[in-house]
């Protein structure tokens, strides 16, 4: 098993930046991942989060549109279902596409600080 590499920022992969030097972009658009660093040149071409940043998004979306969906529909028994229907679908979505960048940036850091395909 390789050694794992040292330095790694993911919080700097979590907003979109080279997780090893913190500057360079990650992305070239939303989710399509860069060849490689342009600023200190570390390449993001072996790294692939596949589907793993999906399954969290849509653990965590599902579960805070249902726990807010749940909690509005006790709280408020006179709304219409109608009204449910504008607010908790839109806000999945909402949660979904701010979460996917950083999800996948995240995984994709992990690969790299594990060296993963190295």
């Amino acid at each position: 098993m390789p050694e794992p590499a040292a330095g790694v920022n993911f919080a700097a992969a979590a907003l979109g930046k080279c997780p090893v030097c913190g500057r360079g972009r990650l992305f070239r658009s939303w989710l399509k991942v860069a060849d490689a660093c342009d600023v200190c040149g570390t390449p993001f071409k072996a790294a692939e989060a596949g589907d793993g940043p999906v399954v969290f998004v849509i653990l965590i979306a599902g579960f805070l549109a249902c726990a807010g969906l749940l909690t509005t529909f006790f709280m408020f028994p006179d709304w219409p279902v109608s009204t449910h229907l504008m607010i908790w679908p839109a806000f999945a979505v909402a949660v979904s596409l701010a979460l996917m960048q950083p999800l996948k940036g995240l995984m994709l850091a992990s690969q790299l600080r594990h060296r993963v395909k190295d």
